[in-house]
């Protein structure tokens, strides 16, 4: 077999540059959890391994959604309604499960994953603004659903 047919796989050992700006990248411990990933020593971006599944809920409160800016937690107590829609795109190896939620308790928490924190009626989403398509299409999911 010659050289042309082997194949490499993705681990730590051989991710050697960012993804996003071409800097290398170093293995590093990363809250909350301290797991070791793969971080760009130039933008820190963390080149998450092995990460195929992805669980989300989307808050409602008297008629409003939560928007985070990048979260874990924020630090409410809610009550799952069921699953609103799952998401996958090409080239990605991820697939986003995203959970309908309300708000049963707790406090809203700024914590280093996330540096804005909103309630938002409909009518107030800044659709241009969501970071991923996943985001926009759970969101689109939910408005749709409450209209039916």
């Amino acid at each position: 077999m010659s050289d042309a047919h082997v194949h490499h796989q993705l681990s730590p050992e051989s991710i050697r540059f960012c993804p996003l700006c071409g800097v290398g990248l170093e293995r590093r411990t990363v809250p909350p959890e301290g797991k070791q990933e793969m971080v760009c020593t130039g933008c820190s971006f963390i080149f998450y391994l092995n990460h195929k599944v992805v669980a989300a809920t989307i808050p409602e409160h008297e008629g409003r959604v939560l928007l985070t800016r990048r979260t874990i937690q924020t630090g409410l107590k809610v009550d799952l309604g069921g699953v609103l829609g799952v998401y996958s795109y090409a080239g990605t190896p991820i697939v986003i499960v995203v959970y309908r939620a309300r708000v049963v308790g707790g406090e809203i928490r700024i914590c280093h994953e996330n540096d804005r924190v909103e309630w938002v009626h409909p009518a107030d989403i800044p659709w241009d603004d969501l970071a991923f398509p996943s985001t926009q299409a759970a969101l689109r999911d939910l408005l749709s659903a409450r209209s039916d």
